[in-house]
């Protein structure tokens, strides 16, 4: 009797041992790679899904955030310095007009990785996110159109004087508002660089990961 016991016992504990039903594999990083391999249509897709996935993530949004404190310097430093750069006076209007409408962006993709995350919102209509789309079509269509028109500005007048020089008065530009104006798109330039550079890696890497996942399923 005591035998069958034990034995009953064994049968129930194997049983719920194996009716508990395993982690799911979506909620892992090398899962979600692993379907962005075997669901991508080729080598650019899957690096396009990678960097989507690693985009949704809560270090980006941080990121993202923190990015917000650039926009608010090009407004402040634009309005503090307006009349101080007679020789190219749009390089203070490109820094105010640059800077709000950043802000502005970084607002908008900030509110739509919230509205992605909230399941209330699962059931916008098509229409909301055609109109979402075409008017974040037409902000990043200004705001590149608006950083090249910087790039003349800023470029063409590279090292300007300092002080007004005599009997030219406006042959000058504040050379704290410049160099910020200067550094803000040479910067730019370096960090579409970067990212590049770490596209490159990830794709490198989100490929390598795919594999060994295959390997060991």
């Amino acid at each position: 009797m005591y035998e069958k016991s034990t034995n009953r016992e064994y049968i129930d504990d194997e049983k719920i041992w194996d009716e508990s039903p395993p982690p799911p594999y979506e909620s892992d990083l090398f899962g979600q790679i692993k379907e962005a391999k075997e669901s991508s249509e080729g080598s650019l897709d899957f690096c396009k899904r990678v960097v989507q996935l690693f985009a949704g993530t809560i270090g980006c949004t941080v990121v993202l955030s923190l990015l917000m404190a650039l926009p608010m310097a090009m407004v402040i430093m634009g309005a503090k310095y307006k009349d101080e750069c007679p020789v190219e006076p749009f390089i203070p209007i490109y820094l105010i007009v640059g800077g709000s409408f950043g802000m502005l962006k970084t607002i908008i993709v900030l509110c739509q990785r919230a509205r992605s995350h909230d399941d209330s919102d699962l059931d916008i209509d098509e229409d909301q996110s055609m109109s979402s789309k075409f008017i974040d079509g037409v902000l990043n269509l200004f705001l590149f159109t608006w950083f090249i028109a910087g790039n003349i500005w800023v470029y063409s007048k590279y090292k300007p004087n300092p002080r007004p020089p005599p009997g030219d008065e406006l042959n000058y530009c504040n050379p704290t508002l410049y160099m910020f104006a200067f550094w803000v798109i040479t910067a730019s330039y370096i960090l579409m660089g970067a990212i590049c550079f770490c596209i490159c890696c990830l794709g490198v890497c989100a490929s390598c990961t795919a594999f060994f996942v295959t390997v060991k399923d």
